[in-house]
């Protein structure tokens, strides 16, 4: 992303309040169970925070990057909010750019509905071995009126089909494409 993008970004969320604990979509109540209780988190493109706090909440350190400095406040005041100050470590950072090499060696990693197909290999390498990756995209899969954002069919599906990943769950429908893996070692 450009400077342009953090400003687009920015401007969505400055009417925006922080977001309560809230479960990655991908997850249903039987693979909720799957997420550690401690460990390391990594919240790609993080938005208000939601899922960081959920997952902080659960037990684990978490590592936060959006690339608008309006999400990275909001998703720390919801980190405050929720009594988590100290689990959540929270930055910006333009996910263009990549990941950073440092950001490595994850028990969960989580990417909700930002959609960069680059990003795929990049996750399942940065999870530690048993580590479950939830990734949601939107779709043209059941979208009213598809844009340039959303995903093909199947494309999560397809990109997570590797030696190294066993799929935990998949679903397409809707607008949207989620799935869950863990990285088989």
């Amino acid at each position: 992303m450009t400077s342009d993008d953090a400003t687009h970004w920015d401007a969505r969320y400055e009417r925006r309040s922080p977001s309560p604990a809230r479960r990655p979509d991908a997850l249903d109540d039987a693979t909720a169970p799957l997420i550690p209780t401690s460990g390391r988190a990594l919240d790609l493109a993080c938005g208000t925070g939601a899922e960081s706090v959920w997952l902080a909440a659960r037990g684990l350190h978490v590592t936060a990057v959006d690339v608008s400095p309006k999400a990275v406040e909001l998703t720390k005041q919801a980190v405050s909010m929720a009594g988590l100050d100290g689990r959540v470590d929270v930055a910006v950072h333009d996910l263009d750019d990549g990941v950073p090499e440092s950001m490595s060696g994850f028990d969960v990693i989580v990417c909700q509905r930002f959609r960069d197909t680059s990003l795929y290999d990049v996750i399942v390498e940065r999870l530690d071995p048993d580590g479950i990756a939830i990734v949601t995209v939107l779709s043209q899969t059941g979208a009213t009126t598809p844009g340039s954002f959303h995903a093909p069919s199947g494309e999560l599906a397809a990109a997570f089909d590797r030696d190294d990943c066993e799929v935990v769950r998949h679903e397409e429908a809707d607008g949207a494409e989620s799935i869950v893996v863990r990285r088989v070692a």
